[in-house]
C-alpha cells in the first residue's frame, strides 16, 4: 500500500489525470484498471476517473512497492548552471529573454541543462521557488521559439499560472509581436491567411489545403532600398508561421537559410555575421486573463532589439 498527499501544485486535476502523470510509466489502460477495481482512493474512499483531486487529499494506492517504484515520476529537479536575461518574474510567472542559438527545451539527452527551460528550473530551485514535494507539476514555458529566434518566453512557476497562461494563448489574450527584416519594399499593412502542413524530414512547413490555418498580420515600420522592417502579430501560433509566410509572399527573411534567399543571405552573411533568420519575438501584451487579472494591459519588450538594430543598420546602410 502506497500513501501520498497531493500538493497545492498538483490539486485541482481529474484524478485519472494526476494518476497518469504521476505513474507515467504505468499503461493508461493498467491505471483505469485499477480505479475501476477501487485499488486507488481518495481519503480512504472509493474514487471515479473524473473526481477532482484537491490540496491536502490523501490518494492511497493498493499497489505492490515494486511497480509503484517502476511507473512513478521520479523527483530528477537538479539545479545546474544557469544564464538568464528576467525581464520580468512574479509570484507566478517569468519572462525570459532568449538569445538566438539556444534551444527552448531539450531536443535530445545531449541538450541537457543547455536550453531554456533547464535554466529557468535550475534558477527557480537555487532561489527556492520550487516545490520538490509537488507529484505531477513542473515549471513550464508556454510559448516557444525556434533555436535561432530570439526573444521573450513566458515560464509559469505554479500550476494555477500555467493553466491560466495556456488558456490565455488558446484565446488570443496574449498579443505576441515579432521584428523581422525581409527582402522587397513593403508600404501598407497586410495579412496572410493559409494553411500548412509539416514535413517531418525536412523540418520544414509546406502549404496544404487539410492542414493547419496560420493567420499572421503584418505591419512595415520602416523601408530601405530593397528592404522592409516589418512588425508581425500572431494570431495563430504555428512551427515556422512567420518564416513561411512570408516566403509565400515573395518577401523572404534574412538570413533564413530554410525559407529565405540564398544568394542574399550569402552577401548579407559577409556584412553582418548574420546566419540565421534574422527574426525577434520582441513584445509581449497582456489582456484580461482569468487568474491574472493585474498584468492586464502590461507591455513587456525584448533587450535583444540593440543588436537587432546593429543588423538593421548595417543592411540598410551598408549593402
Amino acid at each position: 500500500m502506497i500513501e501520498i498527499i497531493v500538493e497545492k501544485n498538483d490539486s485541482l486535476q481529474r484524478f485519472d489525470r494526476f494518476l497518469k502523470k504521476y505513474l507515467e510509466k504505468a499503461p493508461v489502460s493498467l491505471i483505469q484498471k485499477n480505479i475501476r477495481k477501487k485499488n486507488f482512493k481518495i481519503n480512504d474512499k472509493r474514487a471515479k476517473a473524473n473526481d477532482i483531486v484537491k490540496e491536502g487529499d490523501k490518494v492511497t494506492m493498493y499497489i505492490k512497492d515494486s511497480d509503484f517504484n517502476k511507473w512513478r515520476r521520479k523527483n530528477n529537479l537538479v539545479a545546474g548552471n544557469f544564464d538568464l536575461d528576467i525581464i520580468y518574474e512574479d509570484d507566478n510567472l517569468i519572462i525570459m529573454d532568449k538569445k538566438p542559438g539556444l534551444l527552448t527545451h531539450a531536443a535530445s539527452k545531449k541538450d541537457y541543462g543547455k536550453n531554456l527551460v533547464d535554466s529557468m528550473t535550475s534558477y527557480l530551485i537555487k532561489t527556492g521557488q520550487v516545490n520538490t514535494r509537488d507529484k505531477t507539476f513542473r515549471p513550464a514555458v508556454v510559448n516557444r521559439l525556434d533555436r535561432n529566434t530570439g526573444g521573450l518566453v513566458i515560464g509559469a512557476k505554479n500550476a494555477l499560472a500555467l493553466r491560466s497562461l495556456n488558456k490565455a494563448i488558446r484565446e488570443n489574450k496574449i498579443n505576441k509581436y515579432y521584428l523581422t527584416i525581409v527582402k522587397g519594399k513593403i508600404d501598407k499593412e497586410f495579412i496572410i491567411d493559409t494553411s500548412i502542413s509539416k514535413n517531418e524530414n525536412r523540418n520544414r512547413v509546406k502549404a496544404s489545403s487539410k492542414g493547419s490555418r496560420i493567420i499572421t498580420e503584418f505591419k512595415p515600420l520602416e523601408v530601405k532600398n530593397e528592404f522592409t522592417v516589418l512588425e508581425c502579430k500572431l494570431v495563430t501560433g504555428k512551427t515556422h508561421q512567420i518564416r513561411f509566410s512570408l516566403k509565400e509572399n515573395s518577401t523572404p527573411i534574412i538570413g533564413d537559410r530554410k525559407y529565405g534567399d540564398k544568394k542574399l543571405n550569402r552577401v548579407i552573411f559577409k556584412k553582418t555575421n548574420l546566419h540565421n533568420q534574422l527574426l525577434l519575438a520582441y513584445k509581449l501584451v497582456f489582456l484580461q486573463i482569468d487568474g491574472l487579472e493585474y498584468l492586464n494591459n502590461k507591455e513587456f519588450y525584448s533587450n535583444e532589439v540593440d543588436d537587432f538594430n546593429k543588423i538593421k543598420k548595417a543592411v540598410f546602410y551598408e549593402l
